[in-house]
């Protein structure tokens, strides 16, 4: 009797051992997945920050042509500085000046173009 009572405990504790084996593995895989979930989430949103930091960047890069066109300084200067010792609209080098200065090719960016011709619309 005792060899059928041992034999059915060591059935019964295999049983139960499997049993907790797989409750626990599906609740590990539940938390790795709630993990993973929240782990692509935080992707998405740092994609999609980058993104935003990146159209920002651009926005300010059109923003700066825009603004240090030797033009458009040379007529702010000529406008606002009237020889106060500081600078004078003469130092001011045009288009065909830094041609000749600088060996790099300087070329006009369309979107500064057009943002002038908006401002001269205006």
């Amino acid at each position: 009797m005792k060899e059928i009572w041992d034999s059915m405990n060591r059935y019964y504790f295999v049983n139960f051992s499997i049993i907790i084996t797989v409750i626990l593995s599906i609740f590990v895989m539940f938390f790795i997945q709630f993990n993973v979930e929240k782990l692509q989430e935080n992707i998405a949103q740092s994609r999609t920050q980058i993104n935003d930091f990146e159209d920002q960047i651009r926005l300010l890069e059109v923003e700066w042509v825009y603004l240090t066109r030797p033009e458009r300084l040379r007529q702010i200067s000529a406008k606002f500085l009237k020889n106060n010792g500081y600078a004078l609209s003469s130092q001011i080098k045009g288009e065909d000046q830094l041609n000749e200065i600088y060996s790099a090719d300087y070329k006009i960016d369309e979107n500064a173009k057009n943002l002038d011709d908006k401002e001269q619309k205006i």
